[in-house]
């Protein structure tokens, strides 16, 4: 299992990290820029030390976020709750205060979300996300196709996390792992 929960230092760090440390899709905030960095396993492109990153053993390269191939608005925060996801996380932990940021939730290829005008719903949580629910407020329910919403992010509520309904579990929601770039939030699966 790939640990995205913590901000890397700087890019030669991220450059270092081997091929056991990272994965297709993979994302990592270098905290000296700050920016996001996505690693695309097939990737050849001409590394330039911003947008494109090649890593120390040359397999793959690190692609920079920017806000408009994310969707929109960055923000700063870290992947949480990776215990089962392959890539991603279940909770996203917000390092500011926002008021009302708009965010996009994207279906990604390889999950399946059981059909219906109510299938996501998006959380804030006044403490870290955990199994016995303590701390999450309901913000908004989307379409099983995702769609755009909004949530405001205070010192009380600094977590997010999306659930859906899962068709492998009798349509009840499950928490989804996710990643995030820019304001865009992809759904990736379940653990």
């Amino acid at each position: 299992m790939v640990l995205v929960k913590y901000a890397i230092a700087d890019i030669d760090a991220l450059k270092a990290l081997t091929s056991s440390q990272r994965t297709d899709g993979y994302a990592r905030l270098v905290k000296s820029n700050p920016a996001w960095y996505v690693f695309i396993a097939a990737s050849t492109a001409v590394a330039d030390d911003d947008l494109v990153l090649e890593p120390d053993d040359g397999i793959g390269r690190w692609l920079k976020a920017s806000g408009a191939g994310g969707g929109g608005e960055s923000f700063g925060g870290i992947i949480a709750c990776t215990s089962g996801c392959a890539v991603g996380g279940k909770a996203f932990t917000f390092y500011a205060p926002h008021s009302s940021i708009e965010l996009k939730i994207e279906v990604g290829f390889d999950i399946s979300i059981t059909s219906g005008a109510n299938s996501i719903q998006l959380h804030r949580w006044s403490e870290e996300p955990n199994t016995a629910l303590t701390g999450r407020e309901f913000v908004a329910e989307l379409p099983h196709t995702g769609g755009n919403t909004s949530v405001t992010i205070d010192g009380t509520h600094r977590w997010i996390s999306v659930f859906a309904k899962n068709p492998s579990n009798s349509n009840y929601f499950d928490g989804a792992c996710f990643t995030i770039s820019g304001n865009t939030i992809t759904l990736l699966g379940f653990s």
